[in-house]
């Protein structure tokens, strides 16, 4: 078909040119266990085998800027964040994530209802298909509740004082077996003062 041809060429041109797809959006699920992938197998089969002549030239090298489950609050860490993988061989990569639900209480009262998550990955060379990306989530039976709020003055001040007696106590310390150390080394061992006198008048024999 015309507009295969046309596919073909534009996908050899990119990739010749070291481009790739950049993928962004959102997707809506159900709480439920799941997943969600990325491949090659929507395409057709005649341009694939056209585009990559063996399967083995099919590469799924990927970086992930920013993959989240819910809305951000201050603090939340995405452990896929900024995460590369480059590879120099055909084979899938399959995310296993374990999500936890989240509700973020703000100072003002409002509440954010978002997830945290933590994740493993596992990278399997292809004998045969076509690679993909994979991502399975599973959902975690608890909840977390994280708090924010902000330190008075007074415990700030009472944190501070804290301090400050630690580091006093340890520089006595440091002073006490400082001077303890420069006696030791310079004393060596006791001394006696034994006070000279002057000679008293001498008695010469007679014979």
């Amino acid at each position: 078909k015309a507009r295969d041809v046309v596919s073909i060429d534009k996908l050899k041109k990119e990739l010749s040119a070291g481009q790739g797809c950049v993928i962004y959006g959102s997707v809506s699920s159900q709480k439920i266990a799941g997943n969600f992938h990325f491949s090659l197998h929507g395409h057709d089969f005649q341009v694939l085998a056209n585009v990559f002549p063996s399967r083995a030239s099919a590469n799924m090298s990927h970086v992930i800027n920013h993959l989240s489950f819910g809305k951000d609050y201050p603090g939340l860490h995405n452990p896929l964040d900024n995460e590369k993988h480059i590879y120099n061989s055909t084979g899938s990569t399959e995310y296993y994530v374990k999500i936890v639900p989240t509700i973020f209480h703000k100072l003002d009262g409002q509440t954010i209802h978002t997830n945290q998550y933590s994740v493993t990955d596992f990278f399997r060379k292809q004998l045969d298909g076509y690679p993909a990306l994979y991502f399975v989530y599973d959902i975690n039976p608890i909840m977390v509740h994280v708090t924010e709020w902000k330190t008075s003055f007074l415990h700030y001040f009472t944190q501070l004082s804290a301090i400050v007696g630690g580091v006093c106590v340890v520089a006595g310390q440091v002073h006490r077996l400082g001077r303890f150390v420069l006696v030791a080394g310079g004393g060596g061992g006791a001394h006696a003062s034994i006070p000279l006198s002057s000679p008293g008048p001498s008695a010469t024999p007679h014979k």
